[in-house]
């Protein structure tokens, strides 16, 4: 989305600012070789899962390192570093260069494999004609044509996510809620974490994290827990939640809370696989990329980073499904929830 596009941009920005003077003894060379190194040498001392994506940095340097010289053109340059970052298949990590589509290294995300698989137009023919839509579709809910069965979708992580006590309050007699959280694009997980609590009726530990401190391979903080919080009156009835390959950062650990939780289930595709905090940094000739300082761990003390989490039952859409406006995982859900 455009929005987080910019705020990505400029929080960049504004952490590069601040931590230059540590990085650098003066400003970092504009020349191929150069930037190649300072990009190199950022991610070996700033990037987190390095083992949980099983990527060995240094003969990364070994195989690209001597495709680049004096001479290397801002094309070839470009190429080569693409093609180092694509080893990662990491749905935080992008190339953002002037003229240029962004480069993401996760391979389903770069290639848009699946992408049409899931249709917000398609969606809205299965409510009923009263349903409500957030700015910039941050928010599509509503009642289910023929069911009694109450639907949420939400396309990312943040204040959309206040909605969803005015949510409950209008659909709480109905049989049961889908949230679908495919194709959600991330955000800031403690939004969906602080307005859920009416959904829990105790505390639950969701992961854990730490964060990159130094510059070593394993300069770490402590982790840091994070848990759901009962909070208002109760909802005990059945939740689907439906994900697909696009569910990603945030909204991953938004799915990791709902999995602590015994009244849901999970519908879909696995997710993205991408689920630590990503930053921002700048190159010498003004090329932005971003990447990841966190590691995670889920409640069962296992890291799903480049796996992503699977669901508890498994749906695909089909291609030729959509185009007729059939979307068979919500279709689904809506039949276990009837």
């Amino acid at each position: 989305m455009e929005i987080f596009r910019k705020i990505f941009i400029v929080a960049g920005m504004v952490i590069l600012l601040t931590a230059c003077e540590k990085m650098f003894i003066g400003p970092p060379k504009n020349n191929p070789e150069a930037i190649f190194e300072n990009l190199w040498k950022t991610f070996d001392e700033e990037y987190a899962p390095f083992d949980e994506r099983a990527v060995d940095w240094t003969a990364a340097y070994n195989n690209f390192r001597p495709l680049v010289n004096a001479n290397t053109t801002e094309d070839e340059l470009y190429d080569v570093l693409s093609q180092m970052l694509a080893i990662f298949d990491d749905g935080h990590i992008n190339l953002t260069t002037p003229n240029r589509q962004i480069f993401y290294s996760n391979k389903i995300k770069n290639e848009l494999i699946d992408n049409d698989l899931f249709n917000k137009e398609v969606i809205k023919t299965y409510l009923e004609s009263d349903f409500k839509v957030g700015d910039e579709e941050s928010y599509i809910y509503g009642k289910i044509k023929d069911a009694q069965v109450a639907y949420i979708y939400f396309d990312y992580v943040g204040d959309n996510f206040f909605v969803l006590n005015d949510f409950l309050n209008q659909y709480n007699q109905l049989n049961g809620l889908i949230v679908d959280l495919r194709h959600n694009q991330g955000g800031d997980f403690t939004y969906c974490f602080s307005e859920m609590g009416r959904l829990t009726n105790q505390s639950r530990y969701v992961f854990k994290s730490k964060t990159k401190n130094g510059k070593g391979r394993n300069d770490f903080t402590g982790w840091t827990e994070w848990y759901i919080h009962p909070k208002g009156e109760y909802y005990n009835k059945p939740i689907l939640i439906l994900t697909d390959r696009y569910t990603i950062s945030a909204g991953e650990r938004a799915v990791m809370a709902f999995m602590t939780l015994p009244n849901v289930t999970i519908v879909g595709d696995t997710t993205n696989g991408s689920q630590g905090t990503m930053i921002g940094r700048e190159l010498a000739n003004g090329w932005y990329y971003s990447l990841v300082t966190q590691k995670v761990e889920l409640f069962d003390g296992h890291s799903y980073e480049g796996k992503g989490l699977a669901p508890d039952i498994y749906k695909k859409n089909l291609p030729s499904e959509m185009e007729l406006g059939i979307d068979k995982t919500l279709q689904f859900a809506i039949d276990e929830l009837k």
